[in-house]
């Protein structure tokens, strides 16, 4: 859809200033066909550097925060909460969010990142995250959300898997977009990643 388009190209220039501090904003772009071709290429078992989830780093700079956050953005689907999997009747089929939890998932897992992203932006309302909480309790321990650091809720749900009888335990938390940028120091998160590496070495 056109403007999920238009929201990853607008998100792409939003995190590059944030992850160069406002210095520039050309360090992340849409991956190919906004990770579909990951995905192909995933289904007969290759490989595609740097071109999991809907972000990619276009600078090497950007490689530190794609190697921890596989990001999965959505735009619209303003009638789709995260309600839905709270009140669904157990007849219901796969909610859309379920849908939405096992690809980001799936492409975190694709890309070998330490984390995951899930980006959500229904019309006229404003942006909220998702990742794992065990991630945002390790990132504490790191001096992150130290001002402020409560989610805006914990899900612990059941995740069902379409066409399969799969099912994924999800345990992730919520934040406001820009609650989780003033939470969490791009500095920070390049620490990590290099103490991550040299831990494989």
């Amino acid at each position: 859809m056109a403007k999920g388009s238009e929201f990853e190209r607008e998100f792409c220039k939003e995190i590059s200033l944030w992850w160069t501090e406002q210095d520039r904003d050309d360090i992340f772009w849409r991956s190919s066909n906004s990770g579909g071709r990951a995905t192909v290429r995933a289904k007969v078992g290759r490989t595609t550097a740097g071109q999991y989830g809907d972000i990619a780093a276009i600078d090497f700079d950007g490689l530190p925060l794609l190697n921890l956050f596989t990001m999965e953005l959505k735009r619209g689907y303003s009638k789709n909460t995260i309600q839905d999997l709270f009140d669904k009747k157990d007849s219901a089929a796969v909610q859309v969010w379920e849908k939405w939890y096992h690809q980001t998932t799936t492409s975190a897992n694709s890309a070998g990142s330490r984390s995951w992203l899930m980006v959500v932006r229904r019309d006229r309302r404003d942006t909220i995250v998702f990742f794992p909480t065990e991630f945002y309790e390790y990132l504490k321990t790191k001096r992150c959300f130290q001002t402020d650091p409560h989610p805006m809720m914990r899900i612990q749900s059941e995740i069902r898997i379409e066409d399969s009888n799969e099912t994924l335990d999800c345990d992730c938390v919520m934040f406001r977009w820009q609650r989780w940028k003033r939470g969490i120091k791009p500095s920070i998160l390049r620490e990590i990643d290099l103490e991550i590496n040299l831990q494989k070495l």
